[in-house]
């Protein structure tokens, strides 16, 4: 609804005062943060030349008012950067409740004791997200505060100026929420914290939940919902940091794509990661983990190897047989002789008690450390540089072996496998592979949970935060693992079932990781999609017989375009249409191979074509050609899918859902 004259003659007023106090306040903190930079060299001047004349105590108290100095000078800093960030557009709505304006922006803008701006994360603002006009409340620190909302109303403002303004009741499928679907796509992930709906505004600022799982339908916004609630979280947990959250993405590419959405949000970017790059860090005993993108790959360019293996070692079954395993290898462990170093000697039968009865409650290598520590403190100095070389002795005289990949090799040779796998062993193959230098894909999860079921978990104590994206890309072993490592650790895992892309593992629902964590966890669904048009929605609906999916964007009478395969050859003419309409194309095909020889081609016309193989980490949206799996989590204004997925449905549902305004199959 527009607004008459006088509510918007007194909108530009408000719009004006605020930015004034804006630049006022950019203008003061920019003053004190020059002079307190001065004082504060002044300061770690004087400290180098009076140094050497303080005591211990003199000098930890000069150090501790040093970093109080600079983490005051920090925040100032930081506050400067979220007003600079927002003096042409301080506030996207307001709302009208229990007859107090409130303005709603990315970050507060205080004058005095009076907020000119709310930030989108504190609890009032959450009346916005949530309720329609009429009853509404809101948790406060002092319990639910409840009250009227008499008016809700959003605004596009640029250049400190306003471009459009109107009221609304609803804020599901109102006019500011179809403006910005329809616009293109860019080449970073944008923060979307004017346009959160209802059932995503539940995700981000669910605070009571350890855990919560997350089913998101494609388009659905998972990724962005992660991203505001980490920035949620940053708002209203004090002890929490950027330090202490860590991402998983699915690969280097989203990584670089979603780097900008953080520091829109005022907030800094958290520590990220694979989990490609988080198993390479376990695994020391090859020279490099393959990628879960080199794996898709393999199996889809259609190389020989063992599918059947490949699959039990990816499936639940192998975790009781492991776990089996490694009970085994610790039960039959022995001291074979007695420990004879350095003119001491400690009786084997001594050794063995200390094994399986002073320690036996701790992993077998762990054991031996322990062990280690004793003698060295009862017999020698304690120093701890002695260690080592003490262990490797202690090591010496038992039955067992530190070599974690020869005892993972043996593990294939025992009886527990033989009994649990159910089809034709290839041994030789098997060996083969594990005598690479290079560990599969498949072999790294059970081999890190051999490896922390005889050695320990390597705990990650300062993580309080994780955040696993396309949760449905990890076996239920990976998120055993993870929860041990992470155990401080508050999890959010966001996926989609219908998104899996992995030939040997699929999940009926997330649900079932509930199992895995606290009581105090909860199950999401996202049903309501957000990226693509109604006509592409319908048309990726068909291929896996969904029904349930709601397309938010308006339809835009583009049906999807169907081409017979014999006239790939006229493919420039479609690429040629596409890019005079949009700013970003994708030609999505099933290998990196097809991609490749297309990309070939079109390298002829275009020069910016970009190809997305497992290598990639930044590439040039406007023409992209690259497999299914290269572009998860990836978004584009239209998209060519070359269909020879035959039955890789799901792979192909994940090709065809990258695509916002219009698509072409070739069939």
């Amino acid at each position: 609804m527009e607004l008459t004259k006088e509510d918007l003659k007194l909108e530009e007023t408000t719009l004006a005062t605020t930015v004034e106090e804006i630049n006022r306040q950019i203008d003061e903190y920019g003053i004190k943060i020059t002079d307190e930079g001065q004082d504060l060299k002044e300061f770690q001047r004087l400290r180098w030349e009076i140094e050497q004349e303080m005591d211990k105590g003199e000098r930890s108290a000069f150090i501790a008012d040093n970093d109080l100095k600079i983490a005051l000078l920090n925040e100032k800093t930081k506050k400067v950067r979220r007003l600079y960030k927002v003096k042409n557009s301080p506030y996207f709505g307001s709302i009208i409740f229990n007859d107090e304006p409130i303005y709603i922006g990315i970050t507060a803008v205080k004058k005095d004791l009076d907020y000119l701006v709310c930030d989108w994360r504190a609890p009032i603002c959450s009346l916005f997200y949530d309720f329609e006009l009429g009853h509404a409340k809101y948790s406060s620190p002092g319990g639910f505060e409840e009250g009227e909302i008499t008016r809700k109303r959003q605004y596009k403002i640029e250049d400190a100026k306003l471009k459009h303004v109107f009221d609304t009741n609803l804020n599901i499928d109102d006019e500011l929420l179809q403006d910005v679907l329809a616009q293109t796509s860019s080449d970073k992930m944008k923060n979307i914290v004017n346009t959160i709906q209802a059932e995503q505004n539940a995700v981000i600022r669910n605070s009571s939940s350890d855990t919560i799982v997350v089913q998101g339908i494609a388009g659905s916004g998972k990724t962005s919902v992660a991203l505001h609630r980490i920035a949620f979280l940053l708002y209203k947990l004090e002890y929490l940091t950027s330090g202490n959250v860590l991402i998983f993405s699915p690969n280097n590419v989203f990584t670089e794509y979603i780097s900008e959405v953080l520091p829109d949000l005022g907030e800094d970017n958290t520590m990220q990661s694979t989990y490609h790059a988080f198993a390479s860090s376990f695994i020391s005993e090859y020279t490099r983990v393959e990628s879960y993108s080199s794996f898709v790959e393999r199996y889809y360019k259609g190389v020989r190897q063992d599918n059947d293996l490949i699959r039990f070692k990816l499936s639940d079954d192998i975790i009781p047989a492991i776990e089996e395993f490694c009970g085994y290898y610790t039960k039959a462990a022995r001291f074979v002789k007695s420990l004879e170093y350095k003119n001491k000697h400690v009786p084997m039968e001594e050794l063995n008690e200390l094994l399986f009865i002073r320690y036996d409650n701790k992993p077998l290598f762990e054991r031996l450390d322990l062990i280690a520590e004793k003698i060295n403190n009862t017999y020698y100095t304690g120093n701890e540089k002695a260690l080592p070389p003490l262990r490797n002795a202690l090591l010496k005289i038992t039955n067992f072996k530190s070599d974690f990949k020869e005892v993972y090799k043996f593990f294939y040779e025992s009886a527990i496998f033989k009994d649990a796998y159910p089809y034709m062993f290839r041994k030789n193959e098997n060996i083969r592979n594990l005598n690479d230098q290079v560990i599969r894909y498949e072999d790294a999860t059970p081999f890190i949970y051999m490896k922390c079921l005889l050695e320990g978990y390597p705990y990650q104590v300062a993580m309080r935060e994780v955040v696993v994206d396309e949760a449905q890309d990890y076996t239920y072993l990976q998120y055993k693992i993870l929860k041990k490592i992470f155990k401080n650790a508050h999890f959010t895992i966001l996926g989609d079932v219908n998104q899996t892309v992995n030939p040997f593992y699929k999940y009926d629902s997330l649900d079932i990781l509930l199992n895995i964590f606290d009581t105090n966890s909860m199950y999401i669904e996202l049903t309501k999609t957000y990226r693509s048009s109604p006509e592409i929605i319908e048309y990726a609906n068909s291929i896996l017989g969904l029904n349930h999916v709601s397309a938010i964007r308006k339809n835009v009478n583009l049906p999807v375009i169907k081409r017979p395969m014999t006239e790939l050859k006229h493919i420039g003419k479609d690429i040629h249409y596409l890019k005079k309409k949009y700013k970003s194309v994708a030609v999505i095909t099933k290998s990196i191979d097809e991609a490749k020889i297309i990309a070939a081609g079109l390298k002829e016309i275009y020069k910016e074509v970009s190809v997305i193989d497992v290598t990639t980490e930044k590439f040039d949206k406007h023409l992209v050609v690259a497999p299914a799996y290269g572009v998860k989590g990836l978004e584009f204004d239209s998209a060519i899918i070359v269909n020879n997925f035959s039955s890789d449905q799901y792979l192909y549902y994940v090709a065809v859902t990258r695509a916002q305004h219009e698509l072409i199959v070739y069939e």
